[in-house]
């Protein structure tokens, strides 16, 4: 059965209408459906740290956004999120720290930025067309088994997804140019399992 709930009341906002950005949340509501509009204003972007440990639980977020800023939902409960298709820009840590299994990423959002979904329950991701970059520690700390590429990202850090080479074992790349990505996969992990290795050391010191 589908659940759905109401859009959430304006009041539970603080709403910045020069930037039609919301900049702060109460945390009185879990279950969040985020208006189009506030105070007749179209809604075009969350700020940073807007929703920052919150203790929620479900978000909806509106096809008006075009911006998350950063953390602005960090250290929140999620285990689902869609970004609509009219997002093309994600700051640093937006979702990192939550519990999510589930993301569907908007078409349009061309970088996929540090921290952006770190230390989640991801299993499998898939990554648009329109993904061209993918930055250090965007997936890291996932127990990721499944990656999916609609196209070929011009850049995917070493460290973007910080599996070593026990978790490239496990791990299903699929997509147009799934082959060469999963060489560079395996590639990256040698890096992954180096930087280990020394952090183990100087932590032994």
């Amino acid at each position: 059965m589908k659940v759905t709930f109401l859009t959430t009341a304006e009041k539970h906002f603080r709403f910045d209408e020069f930037r039609r950005e919301i900049i702060d949340f109460d945390g009185e509501v879990k279950n969040v459906v985020i208006p189009t509009h506030i105070n007749g204003m179209e809604v075009t972007s969350i700020g940073p740290e807007a929703f920052w440990n919150k203790g929620v639980e479900v978000v909806v977020l509106p096809p008006t956004l075009s911006v998350i800023g950063f953390y602005a939902f960090a250290f929140n409960q999620l285990k689902e999120v869609y970004i609509p298709e009219n997002v093309a820009l994600i700051e640093d840590g937006a979702f990192a720290f939550n519990r999510l299994e589930n993301v569907r990423i908007g078409k349009n959002l061309f970088s996929i930025p540090h921290a952006a979904f770190h230390h989640n329950n991801l299993s499998a991701v898939v990554l648009p067309e329109n993904t061209q970059e993918i930055l250090a520690d965007a997936f890291s700390e996932n127990p990721l088994t499944d990656i999916h590429f609609e196209g070929a990202p011009t850049f995917i850090h070493r460290y973007a997804f910080r599996l070593g080479t026990d978790d490239m074992a496990n791990l299903n790349v699929t997509g147009m140019e799934a082959k060469n990505l999963r060489a560079l996969l395996d590639h990256h992990a040698k890096s992954v399992d180096d930087y280990k290795k020394l952090s183990a050391m100087y932590r032994s010191e």
